[in-house]
């Protein structure tokens, strides 16, 4: 085979290898900050549905209401979970562009992960919601009486047992790390490809010098 047959021959294979490269590190930077930023998110739901105030929340939302801040407002334990979610809200929309991302790169139980988290978040939402917009004077019937009780079980963690809102996003997590984990060792498996390629570009180099140096060289006068 002529010297620069083998040396193209050479330099392509490698060209193959840092492609392969370059697309596996793409997917575990991706699997990077997705876990992250779902790690993020799951800790807000924790936040969210803390059942206890933290300092000054009670306070801040009659501010922000205006009401006034020594006097409780109607459904006010409702209504700082949905105060809860909004300032929760710059967590959860980066999610969205991830959870696109991962359903190209690594399929649809990624992306349904993301829809698990997202689910439950909407779950609490809307107990919150018809928690709060619901009056004072509903009269307590076992109907009420129980959907009052689903409600309260779906803002406040540990309300119910099992606590099908904390299980749901714990599973989320779980499947989500199960499937983008193996890749985050990724770059290390494909280091020898990346060794490789740079190899294979100076075997390439040297044969195209060699036989640059082989050529008859024409006689001078």
């Amino acid at each position: 085979m002529p010297t620069w047959l083998t040396a193209l021959v050479t330099l392509f294979i490698g060209l193959i290898g840092w492609r392969i490269q370059l697309i596996g590190k793409r997917r575990t930077e991706l699997a990077e900050e997705a876990l992250l930023v779902f790690a993020n998110a799951v800790d807000a739901m924790t936040s969210v549905r803390a059942p206890m105030s933290f300092a000054g929340e009670h306070a801040a939302l009659r501010e922000k209401l205006v009401k006034p801040k020594d006097k409780k407002l109607p459904g006010e334990d409702y209504q700082i979970i949905l105060w809860r979610l909004e300032k929760s809200n710059e967590r959860f929309a980066e999610l969205r562009r991830l959870q696109l991302l991962c359903r190209y790169h690594f399929g649809e139980a990624a992306h349904d992960a993301f829809e698990k988290l997202n689910s439950a978040r909407h779950q609490v939402w809307v107990a919150a919601y018809m928690g709060a917009t619901t009056g004072d004077d509903v009269p307590p019937t076992q109907e009420n009486l129980r959907r009052w009780q689903s409600w309260r079980e779906a803002i406040w963690a540990g309300s119910a047992q099992p606590d099908t809102i904390a299980d749901a996003v714990g599973a989320a997590q779980r499947d989500l790390e199960a499937i983008l984990t193996p890749h985050l060792r990724a770059d290390a498996a494909l280091l020898p490809i990346a060794g490789g390629w740079r190899a294979s570009k100076a075997r390439a180099m040297a044969l195209v010098r060699r036989g640059d140096q082989s050529k008859p060289t024409t006689p001078q006068d």
